[in-house]
C-alpha cells in the first residue's frame, strides 16, 4: 500500500505547478525542471535522493547529480571521484562553525568551499572523474556558484583533456559561470584565478535537458539554520536554480533534545523564510524516521519521536505545505528494529540510520507516494 502524501486544508492541488513542469520537459516544451532535497545525515551521500533522481529522470530525462560542493562533505559518491590542487577549505553554516568567519554568506547549500589565492605560476585546481555508466555521473553542463572578492578573475575549464573554455572578466561579488560542452564530460578540471581568491557555494553538474534533483545533506543539523544566513545572498542563488519543488527531511536530530512546542514555532519561521526567498514553490517536508532507544534489553521507539514529529507535521500543514510521514510509512512505533534486523539489514545497528538498501526502500515509498498524486492530477487533466 501506498502512504499517501499530507496537505494542508485546501491545499491539495499544491503540487500542480510541479507535476506540470514535469509534463512540460518530458514533451520538451521546457527545458528544465528542479527539486531541491534538504535534509540531515539520513539523506547523506545521495541516500534517499539518489533513487528518486533516478525514477524522474527515467521518466521524462534528464542526468548528472545537481549540486555538489566543491569539496565533498561526505566520501562515497557513486557519480564522480574528485580531487583538487592547492590548499582549499571548506566550511560549513550547520554544525561546529568555524569562528573565523565572521559573515554569514554561505550559499543554500549552508556551506562553502574557499578558493586559495594563485601561487606563482599553478593555480587551484578541482578535478572530478565521471563514473560515465550512471546516469547520475553523465553531465553535459557545468555551473559554477561562486563569490569573488575582486573584479578581473578568470576561470579555466579543461574537458576530457582538452581546455574547452576560458572565463575573464568575472565581477566581484556573487557569479554564476556556465558551461556548456555538448558532449558528456569523463574529466573535468577546473582551474580558478581570482585576484583575491573567493568562495564556492556549490558547483552543479547537470543535463542540458531534464530534470535535475540536488541532495543537501547538513549532518546534525535540525533545519533551522536559513533565516540566519545570508537572505538576498540565498535568493538570488535560489533564482538562479528555479526549483519547481523543494523536499525538507528534518527532526531526527531534535528528538530527545528540544521542545516539541517550540521546534513547532521555529521550524514554521523556516517555512516562511522559503516562502519570501522563493514564492509560490511548493514545499514538501518529509518527517523523522522511527529511532530506537534500548530500555530493559529491548529496542523502543523514542518516546520525544511522536511529538516531534507532530510539531512538524503541524508546522507545515499550518503553513500551506505538504508533509509525508516517513515514521508511519515504515511501519511506526518500533519499527526500527525489523529494519535492523532485516537480511540483508536496511537500517545500521545504531538503530537511526538506513542502510543504501534501506534507503532506497524508503525512497521508493516516497516516490510512490508522489506518483500517486501524478496519476491523479494526469487524470483530472486528461495527460496520457
Amino acid at each position: 500500500s501506498v502512504f499517501r502524501i499530507q496537505f494542508a486544508q485546501g491545499r491539495s492541488h499544491l503540487l500542480d505547478p510541479f507535476f506540470q513542469s514535469l509534463e512540460d520537459v518530458g514533451s520538451g516544451r521546457i527545458n528544465h525542471s528542479r527539486i531541491l532535497h534538504f535534509g540531515d545525515s539520513q539523506i547523506e551521500n545521495d541516500r534517499m535522493t539518489s533513487l528518486i533522481r533516478y525514477r524522474l529522470q527515467k521518466l521524462v530525462g534528464g542526468t548528472g547529480t545537481g549540486l555538489v560542493q566543491a569539496i565533498p562533505l561526505y566520501s562515497g559518491s557513486l557519480a564522480y571521484r574528485q580531487a583538487q590542487e592547492g590548499e582549499w577549505m571548506r566550511y560549513t553554516f550547520f554544525g561546529k562553525r568555524d569562528t573565523t568567519i565572521t559573515h554569514n554568506s554561505y550559499g543554500i547549500m549552508g556551506a562553502f568551499t574557499a578558493v586559495p589565492q594563485a601561487q606563482e605560476d599553478e593555480l587551484p585546481m578541482l578535478n572530478y572523474r565521471f563514473n560515465t555508466s550512471r546516469r547520475s555521473g553523465q553531465c553535459n553542463r557545468v555551473r559554477v556558484f561562486l563569490h569573488s572578492y575582486a573584479q578581473g578573475g578568470t576561470i579555466i575549464f579543461q574537458v576530457n583533456d582538452t581546455i574547452t573554455d576560458s572565463i575573464s572578466s568575472i565581477s566581484g561579488g556573487f557569479n554564476e559561470v556556465d558551461l556548456t560542452p555538448h558532449t558528456y564530460v569523463k574529466d573535468l578540471k577546473i582551474y580558478l584565478d581570482l585576484p583575491e581568491g573567493g568562495r564556492i557555494y556549490g558547483i552543479s553538474f547537470e543535463s542540458e535537458q531534464g530534470l535535475h534533483m540536488d541532495n543537501i545533506a547538513m549532518r546534525g543539523s535540525s533545519g533551522l539554520i536559513f533565516s540566519r544566513m545570508n537572505k538576498n545572498q540565498q535568493q538570488e542563488m535560489m533564482e538562479r536554480l528555479a526549483p519547481e519543488m523543494i523536499l525538507l527531511q528534518y527532526g531526527g536530530n531534535v528528538v530527545a533534545y528540544m521542545n516539541p512546542g517550540y521546534y513547532e514555532r521555529v521550524f514554521k519561521r523556516e517555512l516562511q523564510f522559503f516562502k519570501e526567498i522563493c514564492p509560490g514553490i511548493p514545499i514538501v517536508v518529509i518527517g523523522p524516521a522511527d529511532m530506537s532507544i534500548r530500555e530493559n534489553g529491548i529496542f523502543i521507539t523514542y518516546p520525544e519521536l511522536e511529538p516531534i514529529r507532530d510539531a512538524l507535521k503541524r508546522a507545515t500543514l499550518d503553513s500551506g505545505f505538504a508533509f509525508w510521514d516517513l515514521y508511519e510509512a515504515m511501519g511506526g512505533t518500533n519499527s526500527m528494529p525489523s529494519f535492523v534486523l532485516a537480511d540483508p539489514p536496511l537500517a545500521s545497528k545504531d538503530y537511526i540510520h538506513f542502510t543504501p538498501k534501506g534507503a532506497n526502500l524508503v525512497a521508493e515509498m516516497f516516490y510512490n507516494a508522489l506518483m500517486l498524486e501524478y496519476s491523479q492530477y494526469a487524470a483530472q487533466y486528461s495527460i496520457n
